[in-house]
């Protein structure tokens, strides 16, 4: 009856612990308030930690701001951060995938790496980043860390210059007449200025 009751009661322990799901906090933030949650959430003397960045990302690489504030934002965080701390990063949206696994928020050189060229960064592309970056969270959980994932949301990129020549490029057909169709990609060509003008403004 002894032993029956230790088994019951070892199962019952076991089965307890199995029970207790991880906690991975979660924080969403935009790319322009990024630097500032930066700074009022992760202090030099604090908790370790255990981070995930989930990137959103658009078609074609990260615009030269976004790569701007993302390098300055890790730069500032490998030096709040000590090199007990872990950093990952991981995309989501247009491509997803795990960029960076598992590193010390130190080794500043990946890091920037991942952010100059996420996609090449990627070893296997998922069908969701958000659900891959939490199961990935939960791979690499650090006990007695504080284990998150922060989403940082990046704004839809305007189209850029390059993209705006070649459609105007690709929409001038020539003209069956001699000498009208050079007259046809001048003019186009004379406006281009004119039409970025007003794609800024």
């Amino acid at each position: 009856m002894k032993k029956l009751i230790k088994c019951i009661a070892i199962l019952f322990f076991t089965v307890q612990l199995n029970s207790q799901e991880r906690r991975v906090e979660t924080e969403s933030v935009t790319l322009e308030n990024l630097f500032t949650f930066i700074v009022d959430h992760f202090e030099e003397d604090g908790n370790p930690q255990n981070i995930s960045f989930l990137l959103k990302t658009h078609q074609g690489d990260f615009s030269d701001e976004d790569k701007f504030v993302l390098k300055q934002t890790f730069k500032l965080l490998s030096k709040r951060l000590s090199e007990d701390d872990y950093i990952s990063i991981a995309t989501y949206n247009n491509y997803s995938g795990i960029a960076l696994k598992k590193t010390s928020p130190k080794e500043l050189k990946k890091i920037l790496y991942t952010v100059e060229y996420p996609k090449e960064s990627i070893k296997a592309f998922a069908k969701d980043g958000i659900e891959l970056v939490y199961q990935y969270a939960n791979e690499i959980y650090e006990e007695d860390y504080d284990n998150k994932v922060i989403m940082i949301r990046l704004p839809e990129r305007k189209t850029s210059i390059n993209s705006i020549q070649n459609s105007v490029t690709a929409n001038i057909t020539p003209s069956k007449q001699k000498g009208n169709g050079a007259a046809v990609v001048l003019s186009a060509l004379a406006l281009l200025p004119e039409i970025i003008q007003v794609i800024k403004n």
